[in-house]
C-alpha cells in the first residue's frame, strides 16, 4: 500500500495501456449491469479510443518531445488503488462464467480491421499469447513511432507500428525510404511492409473498405485512407520464414529510415530525415493444428498428405514428384517460343468453414516449392489475409479452374479437401 501511494514516475505508454484496459473492462462491466455513477463523472466511458485520452494526458518540453507525468500529485489520493481493485473485480466477475464481448487491450486498426478480427478471436489470441503488445516508442523531430502490436506463429509475424506527429501532403502515399530488420542478429527471412490504407480483401476477393462502405468499381476508383481522423498512421510489416519457429521468443531489431512519400513504387520525397530504432523480444504462440491426409486432387497427380493450420497461416505438403514440362509463348516481336519449366500442383486458395462459408481468396504471401533433398514433396507456406478460427475449418480449398470474367470462385472451381 505504501508503494502504491508513493509519487512514482509511470512511463506514459504503460499508463495508457492501464487506462485502456480499465476502460474496456469497465465498459464490459457496465454491459453486465454495473453502475457507471460509482466511478464519478470524470470516468465516463469513451468511444473515441486511447489516442484522444493520450493527448489529454501528454505534456511536451520546449523541444516538442513528450515527457512523463508523475501520478499522484494531480489525482485524488487512492484513486489508482481503487481503480486497480475495480479492474480485478471485473476480471474475476468475467471469469466466473460471464461471456465477455470486449478484448482486454486496444488493438491496432490495421490488425483489427485489416485482418477482420472478431472480439471473440481477440480474446482467444490474447489468452493464448499469440498476440503481443510491445508498446515501445521512439520520437525523432516531433514524430513518434510506436512498435504497437504483433501476432506471431511458427512461420509468420505481423508487426504494426503507429506513427504520430507526421504531416502527410494531401493525396500522397507515405513510405519509409529504407527498412533494416534482423532477428537474433540475422536476416535469413523474407518480409513485406506498407502503410495501412483502410482497404481489405473482401470475401469475393475484391478490394473493399474496412468500414463496410462499398467501392464504386464502375468508376474504377478507390480511396486509400492512410491518415486516421486523429492524425496518426499505421505501418505493417510481415516477416516470413521457411523453417519452423523462426520468430517466437526471438530478439528483433527494426530501423525505419527517413519518412517520405512514394508513387508508382518509386520513393519520391523525404518529409522527415531520421532513423527510428526498436529492439524487443518478439512474443508469439505455436497454436498450430496438424492434420495427416491422403487426398488426391482430381487427375492432377497431386496428393495432399499433410496440413498445418494456425489462426494466421496454412502449411501444406503434396506428394507431387518434380516433372519438367514445355510451354509455348509469344515474345514481344510476335514470335512463338518454347520454354522449359516445372509442373506445379493445384494452388492452395483458402478454407471452407463448418457453417458453409467459403473463403477462396484467403491466402497471401509466403513460399512454395521443393526441398533440395526431396524432389517428390512439394510444400506451400502461406499467410492468411484474415484471422481464422481453426476449429471451425471444415475443408481446405485448392484451385481446379478459374471463374469466367470477374465472377467469384464457387465450389465447382475448387477441390475440397476435408480435414475434420
Amino acid at each position: 500500500i505504501k508503494t502504491l501511494k508513493m509519487d512514482v514516475e509511470i512511463p506514459e505508454i504503460v499508463q495508457d495501456r492501464a487506462e485502456d484496459a480499465f476502460d474496456r473492462i469497465r465498459a464490459m462491466h457496465k454491459g453486465q449491469g454495473g453502475e457507471r455513477e460509482r466511478y464519478g463523472k470524470d470516468t465516463e466511458v469513451r468511444a473515441d479510443g486511447r489516442r484522444e485520452r493520450q493527448e489529454d494526458r501528454t505534456e511536451r518540453n520546449s523541444e516538442g518531445e513528450r515527457v512523463g507525468r508523475k501520478r499522484g500529485s494531480d489525482r485524488k489520493p487512492g484513486l489508482f488503488l481503487k481503480r486497480a481493485a475495480v479492474v480485478l473485480t471485473a476480471v474475476t466477475f468475467a471469469c466466473a462464467g460471464i461471456t465477455a464481448a470486449a478484448s482486454y487491450f486496444r488493438w491496432s486498426r490495421s490488425m483489427e480491421e485489416g485482418m477482420q478480427v472478431t472480439e471473440e478471436q481477440k480474446i482467444q489470441l490474447e489468452e493464448e499469447h499469440a498476440v503481443a503488445f510491445a508498446m515501445q516508442e521512439c520520437t525523432k523531430q516531433g514524430v513518434s513511432i510506436i512498435a504497437e502490436q504483433s501476432i506471431t506463429d511458427h512461420y509468420f509475424s505481423h508487426i504494426v507500428f503507429r506513427i504520430e506527429g507526421a504531416s502527410l501532403p494531401d493525396g500522397a502515399e507515405p513510405a519509409f525510404e529504407r527498412i533494416n530488420i534482423s532477428v537474433d542478429g540475422t536476416d535469413d527471412f523474407n518480409w513485406t511492409a506498407g502503410f495501412y490504407d483502410g482497404l481489405i480483401v473482401g470475401q469475393d476477393g475484391r478490394p473493399a473498405y474496412a468500414d463496410g462502405t462499398p467501392i464504386d468499381f464502375e468508376s474504377d476508383e478507390r480511396i486509400e485512407k492512410f491518415v486516421r481522423d486523429d492524425g496518426s498512421m499505421e505501418y505493417a510489416i510481415t516477416l516470413s520464414c521457411h523453417d519452423k519457429g523462426g520468430f517466437i521468443d526471438k530478439n528483433i531489431h527494426v530501423e525505419l529510415v527517413n519518412l517520405g512519400t512514394v508513387a508508382k513504387a518509386e520513393y519520391l520525397d523525404t518529409l522527415v530525415e531520421d532513423t527510428w530504432s526498436f529492439d524487443w523480444n518478439l512474443q508469439g504462440k505455436d497454436s498450430t493444428e496438424i492434420y495427416t491426409l491422403q487426398a488426391s486432387l482430381g487427375d492432377t497427380g497431386a496428393t495432399v498428405t499433410r496440413a498445418e493450420l494456425s489462426p494466421i497461416s496454412i502449411y501444406v505438403e503434396y506428394d507431387f514428384p518434380m516433372k519438367e514440362v514445355t510451354e509455348e509463348g509469344i515474345n514481344q516481336d510476335g514470335e512463338v517460343f518454347t520454354a522449359r519449366t516445372f509442373a506445379e500442383p493445384p494452388m492452395l486458395a483458402g478454407v471452407k468453414l463448418k457453417d458453409g462459408a467459403l473463403y477462396p481468396y484467403l491466402m497471401e504471401g509466403g513460399s512454395m516449392g521443393y526441398e533440395e533433398d526431396d524432389l517428390g514433396t512439394y510444400t506451400v507456406t502461406l499467410s492468411t489475409n484474415r484471422v481464422i478460427d481453426v476449429e471451425q475449418v471444415e475443408s481446405l480449398l485448392f484451385i481446379k479452374s478459374w471463374p469466367d470474367g470477374r465472377g467469384a470462385f464457387t465450389e465447382e472451381n475448387l477441390y475440397l479437401v476435408p480435414i475434420g
